[in-house]
C-alpha cells in the first residue's frame, strides 16, 4: 500500500479482534482498534509492541450510542476519513433455548446484531460521502449452520447474515462493499474466559442439563483440534479490504467448507438427519459425567 487506508475494528481487546487489528496495522493500516473499556487495552497494547506495530486505540461500548459516536468522530477527525470498518465485537451464550432467559437473549442480540448496525449506521455516511469503502461482518459458521445449546448465539448470527446480504446491495450503490466472513471454530478466549453460559445451562433442575454437558464437552474437543487460527480469519479480512473485487461471503476453514458444502449437495432432510444425529450421538451423556467438564 502506497498510503495509509484507515480502518476500524471493534471488539479487539482479545481474540479475533486482537489479531485482526494487529494484522492489519502490520500491512500497512491506520488502525483504529477499539475496546469496550480502556482498562481492557493492556494485552493489545503490549502485544503491538512486541510486533512493533502501530495502532490507535479507542473507547467503543457497541451497545452504547453515544460511545460509539465520539469513537467514530475521533477516528474520522484523526484521519479524515475511514476507508474499512470490521465489525468484529460479540459475545457468545452457550444453553438449551428453555434454560435461556429472555433478557438474555436481547443482550446477545444489543451486541451481536443491533451493535453491528449502530457502528456501520455511524460510519457508512462518511463512506458515503467519501464513494469508496469496505465494510467486513465477522459472521461464523454458526450463521451459516444451526447447532445445539446455541440457539440465540446462532440466532444472532443468522441475522448478521440477512443484513450484511441486504447491506451489500444497499451499499454498493455509493460505492461501498460488504463482506461476511464466516469462520469455523477458532481457539480464542471466547471458549475460555470469555466464555458465555446461560444462568439456567447447569441448572440441577434444567430438563438438558446432561446433554448440555455433553455438548460442552463435544465443543471443547472440537475446539482443542481446530485447524484454523485467529491469523486466519485477520488474513481473510485482509484479502475483503484489499480485493479489487471482494466477495460479498468468505468461509475461513477447512471444516466449516465442508459441513457447507454437504449441506448444499445433499438433500436438506438427509444432512438435517445425519448432522443430528452425529451431534447426539457425539454429545451423549454416557460419553463422560457432567462433573468431568471443565464447564
Amino acid at each position: 500500500m502506497t498510503t495509509k487506508r484507515a480502518v476500524m475494528v471493534t471488539g479487539a481487546s482479545t481474540g479475533l479482534g486482537l489479531e485482526t487489528a494487529l494484522h492489519l496495522a502490520g500491512c500497512g493500516f491506520q488502525v483504529f482498534a477499539t475496546v469496550r473499556e480502556l482498562a481492557r487495552r493492556s494485552e493489545l497494547d503490549e502485544e503491538a509492541r512486541r510486533r512493533g506495530v502501530e495502532i490507535e486505540v479507542l473507547e467503543l461500548d457497541v451497545t452504547d450510542r453515544a460511545s460509539i459516536e465520539r469513537a467514530v468522530a475521533a477516528a474520522v477527525e484523526r484521519c479524515g476519513n475511514l476507508y474499512g470498518l470490521v465489525n468484529n465485537a460479540g459475545v457468545q451464550l452457550r444453553g438449551y433455548f428453555e434454560d435461556v432467559g429472555d433478557d438474555e437473549v436481547r443482550e446477545v442480540f444489543e451486541t451481536n446484531v443491533f451493535g453491528t448496525m449502530a457502528v456501520t449506521r455511524a460510519v457508512l455516511p462518511h463512506m458515503r460521502k467519501a464513494g469508496e469503502g469496505r465494510i467486513v461482518i465477522v459472521s461464523s459458521i454458526g450463521g451459516r449452520i444451526g447447532a445445539p445449546a446455541s440457539s440465540a448465539y446462532c440466532a444472532s448470527k443468522f441475522a448478521l447474515e440477512g443484513f450484511g446480504e441486504s447491506l451489500a446491495l444497499e451499499a454498493k450503490l455509493v460505492g461501498v462493499d460488504v463482506c461476511l466472513i464466516a469462520p469455523a471454530l477458532v481457539k480464542t478466549e471466547i471458549w475460555s474466559r470469555n466464555r458465555g453460559l446461560a444462568r439456567g445451562a447447569t441448572s440441577s433442575e434444567s430438563p438438558y442439563r446432561e446433554r448440555f454437558f455433553g455438548h460442552e464437552r463435544l465443543t471443547d474437543r472440537m475446539v482443542a483440534r481446530a485447524s484454523t487460527t485467529a491469523t486466519d480469519v485477520a488474513k481473510a479480512v485482509e484479502a475483503a479490504l484489499t480485493a479489487k473485487a471482494p466477495r460479498m461471503r468468505r468461509v475461513v476453514g477447512r471444516r466449516a467448507a465442508l459441513m457447507l458444502a454437504l449441506r448444499k449437495r445433499l438433500p436438506g432432510e438427509i444432512f438435517d438427519r445425519l448432522y443430528l444425529r452425529a451431534l447426539n450421538h457425539l454429545a451423549s451423556p454416557r460419553r463422560g459425567r457432567p462433573e468431568e467438564t471443565g464447564v
